[in-house]
């Protein structure tokens, strides 16, 4: 299972890794777990940044790869920032929700700056 994907079956929102577990020695850490932004990314997005960074960043080169035309090559990628930059937006009721968890004193500073 991709973990970076991983949604509620029953809301389809994006379920939050809460247990991490060492099968040789049975140690267990629960907690709220991130996951890098590049996770969240479809298999086919990843093998695309993978290769716009082995290419030095050359969209000719990606375009031969790809076998499309140079536009083509450009749009995947500007189309590529812009599920990373969606990625990497805090919602406005979570901002909230952190701020109040602060405000209450339920976290502190680093950890809500770590949240937001």
């Amino acid at each position: 299972m991709d973990i970076g994907n991983a949604k509620c079956p029953d809301c389809g929102k994006l379920m939050t890794p809460v247990t991490c577990e060492c099968k040789s020695c049975d140690i267990r850490m629960d907690g709220n777990f991130s996951v890098s932004i590049l996770s969240m990314l479809s298999p086919g997005d990843q093998a695309l940044v993978i290769a716009f960074v082995r290419s030095y960043g050359s969209i000719k080169k990606i375009q031969k790869l790809l076998e499309v035309s140079y536009p083509t090559a450009r749009a995947r990628i500007a189309e590529l920032i812009e599920r990373l930059d969606s990625t990497m937006e805090v919602p406005v009721n979570m901002e909230s929700e952190i701020l109040g968890k602060l405000d209450r004193g339920d976290i502190s500073f680093s950890e809500a700056m770590e949240e937001l």
